[in-house]
């Protein structure tokens, strides 16, 4: 992870769009005439504007942005809007629009909003305005004090030097306050500008956004800076500093980008899977399981503390090109997916990741009596990351049924061509299984295969008989046409069913229509009047 010997084409100065040449016009043109009436022109008391950002880190690499964030030298943001609109309305003639609405987005420290912003929309482009500010730290807290800032202050607050060049409308320039924001941004190097470790402990969510810019735009962190981000004390800060909703936020964005794998490898060599992966966000659920469940959650934090789940996301990072590489090549269709199915591939890391917790659960709902307990890897997504129920769900499920679907895939290979009619799964058997996972098969089809060669002899020497054998039982799920089996809908609905049988509806359809659905797996072309004569003939059992 040493600075890189690449160049980025990075453009010498910046190219509007049609848009945002009317925007700046606009703007400039609001500037000069505010400075005019209020004789400030000349004076250090004048009104100037400044794109901030990733829009002038973005368009400098040449790519599209619609961020547009404009800092204000000397005003609020909402002061700034309200003057802007009344100007519109004075001149309607020259530019066109009407004054959009003012919508004003209050200060909200946990989620990172320590300024009042004003949000309107110019020539249909929404845009941000804010003042410039410094800010100042407490050891405790994340959330800063804030207070109006020069350029050079707000610049220097920032995480990253190439997230700190400014555009100055007014001058059609670049303007570089930390020294370093244009070479590190032609040279892909990721910087803090201040010394890293103050700047990570003042705020720690700012480790995690120069992991999601290294794996965004394949940047390097400076190695001074990676060394720091290592630090325990920063590591310790994570908890006590950051909110769950803010790591969720940058996690999910690292993950639907290009290459998340490189975010994995930094948040493995900088120890940071224990406070990313963490269990859970509520204290009194916690606190809860280590008074009443102390073995379960000594066992789930011991993964953690002896580094077992380091040691997990390390193999799984050196092997992963292996597997979509290598291991994939034999099903383009199934590589292919995985690289472009962003939630596939995203609930596929998460999965394989997080196994070192696949058979643990904690007491995640204390008030209830039944059915209180939940997987920690499902707690892990949805407590810990923020992420959605389904995917917590889904990936916990996939996590638990590895072993099952590993032993499926080889009770198929083994019993091809038996004449043992005992031993052969019966396509019923095969469609319920993958019925189960509700069209996430192909999901737990890639992490068992994952696992089951990580566990044989690692990716470094691929075993060439598990591919074949997930291979053709993946290949005879096409054939069969089981792959949309969470679709199957029985073939006789309920009312027909009660007509039929002149019953009274009751507990006995539900049983019923399972019934139907494993006959119509074992009968694929079976008509209607086929499966009325089996549940005529076991009804008796199924009331």
């Amino acid at each position: 992870m040493s600075e890189p010997s690449q160049h980025y084409k990075v453009a010498e100065r910046i190219v509007l769009s049609e848009t945002e040449s009317k925007i700046c016009d606009l703007l400039k043109d609001y500037c000069n005439y505010y400075n005019n009436t209020n004789n400030s022109a000349a004076s250090n008391e004048a009104l100037v504007l400044r794109i901030t950002g990733g829009w002038v880190r973005d368009k400098l690499l040449g790519q599209g942005s619609h961020d547009l964030d404009i800092a204000i030298n000397k005003m609020s943001g909402e002061l700034f809007a309200h003057g802007l609109n009344d100007y519109l309305r004075q001149n309607y003639s020259k530019y066109g629009i009407k004054p959009h609405s003012i919508h004003k987005i209050d200060k909200n420290p946990e989620k990172s909003k320590h300024l009042e912003t004003a949000t309107t929309k110019l020539f249909g482009i929404e845009v941000d305005f804010v003042n410039l500010r410094s800010e100042e730290y407490t050891e405790l807290s994340r959330i800063p004090i804030v207070n109006f800032g020069t350029p050079e202050q707000d610049a220097l607050r920032r995480d990253a030097t190439l997230n700190a060049l400014f555009y100055n409308i007014q001058t059609d320039s670049i303007e570089d306050f930390t020294g370093k924001g244009l070479s590190d941004l032609k040279n892909g190097i990721l910087r803090t500008p201040l010394p890293p470790k103050q700047t990570f402990l003042d705020d720690p969510l700012r480790v995690l956004r120069l992991i999601r810019f290294a794996s965004r735009f394949n940047f390097k962190i400076d190695r001074n800076v990676l060394k720091e981000m290592s630090d325990p004390e920063i590591n310790k800060s994570f908890n006590s500093k950051i909110s769950r909703e803010r790591i969720g936020v940058e996690m999910e964005k690292i993950l639907s980008g290009p290459n998340p794998l490189t975010a994995w490898k930094l948040i493995q060599i900088s120890n940071l899977e224990n406070v990313i992966f963490f269990w859970h966000c509520n204290e009194s659920v916690i606190e809860f399981n280590k008074r009443q469940n102390f073995s379960n959650v000594d066992k789930i934090e011991k993964v953690y503390r002896s580094g077992q789940l380091n040691k997990h996301m390390s193999r799984f990072n050196s092997q992963y090109p292996a597997f979509i590489e290598d291991v994939l090549k034999s099903n383009p269709s199934l590589q292919n997916k995985l690289l472009t199915d962003k939630q596939l591939r995203q609930n596929f890391m998460l999965g394989s990741s997080l196994l070192p917790f696949h058979d643990m659960n904690i007491i995640a709902f204390p008030q209830k009596k039944l059915n209180n307990t939940a997987p920690v890897i499902e707690c892990i997504i949805k407590d810990g990351l923020k992420m959605s129920k389904n995917d917590a769900a889904v990936v916990s499920q996939v996590a638990q049924s590895i072993s099952k679907y590993s032993y499926i895939v080889t009770l198929f290979n083994t019993n091809i061509g038996s004449t043992n009619s005992a031993s052969v799964l019966k396509r019923s058997q095969i469609g319920l299984f993958i019925r189960s996972f509700k069209g996430n098969w192909m999901l737990v089809h890639l992490v068992a295969l994952f696992n089951d060669l990580l566990n044989s002899d690692g990716l470094q020497k691929i075993n060439p008989t598990i591919i074949q054998e997930y291979d053709s039982f993946y290949n005879m799920i096409l054939q069969e046409n089981l792959q949309d089996c969470h679709s199957l809908r029985p073939l006789i609905d309920g009312k027909s069913l009660q007509k039929i049988l002149n019953m009274k509806p009751g507990p006995w359809m539900g049983n019923i229509n399972d019934k139907q659905i494993e006959w119509q797996f074992d009968n694929p072309t079976g008509t209607k009047e086929q499966l009325i004569k089996y549940i005529q003939r076991i009804l008796s059992n199924c009331i």
